[in-house]
């Protein structure tokens, strides 16, 4: 091969190089592409129920039992910037733990401060972006392979219909987490539900909150 020929092969190497990058670039580009499918001012309907069970009720009453059987609108007030997401840090950061709800009873009525703010902050996480859902996917594992063990980690799958994604930690004397199923054109939970399991020598408690999408 002579001395055009090699560069002639090294300029067509070059092309074709680049040209997979560039496919492979916007491939990735678009797997990466989040966007809200719903707006602030937006407004949703979830019934609530909780179960759980103390082993000393005059101690401490199960936690959220009062929000048991009630019906609680949930108003989108703020959503942020999704233009840019390409790791699971600034995506649980900025968008996962961003509070994007306010919530109330149905009537109209104040939820107390200390069930308003986790139900706030629950659905919150649960609320998605659509649009990227095989690429969230790879950001986080589908499954605990030991529950019973010591972990903490973040958790997802990606579902014909739905997506699933929560949050499982356990330890020596705790055990909590959180979920969502969340629809895949809207970014919206049909279901979230979070659970706490803790135990010492005076009591041992748990409770799980469900809340299933009306409207």
């Amino acid at each position: 091969m002579d001395h055009r020929q090699r560069i002639l092969a090294a300029v067509i190497l070059t092309i074709v190089v680049s040209l997979s990058v560039g496919f492979v670039t916007e491939y990735a580009r678009q797997s990466m592409t989040f966007s809200w499918a719903i707006e602030e001012g937006d407004d949703f309907i979830f019934d609530v129920i909780v179960t759980g069970q103390t082993t000393n009720s005059t101690v401490r009453p199960i936690p959220f039992v009062a929000m048991n059987n009630t019906r609680i609108s949930v108003e989108i007030i703020s959503l942020p910037n999704v233009s840019i997401v390409f790791y699971s840090k600034p995506f649980l950061e900025n968008i996962v733990e961003h509070t994007k709800t306010s919530s109330c009873f149905i009537n109209g009525t104040e939820i107390p401060t200390a069930y308003r703010f986790t139900i706030n902050k629950h659905v919150s996480r649960c609320v998605l972006p659509i649009g990227g859902w095989l690429h969230l996917d790879a950001f986080f594992q589908n499954q605990i392979n030991r529950p019973f063990m010591e972990h903490e980690s973040y958790l997802s799958v990606f579902r014909r219909t739905s997506f699933y994604f929560g949050y499982s930690e356990n330890d020596t004397l705790k055990a909590q987490g959180w979920y969502g199923i969340i629809n895949l054109e809207t970014g919206v939970p049909l279901i979230v539900s979070f659970w706490l399991y803790r135990t010492s020598q005076a009591l041992t408690y748990w409770y799980n909150v469900t809340m299933n999408l009306v409207t």
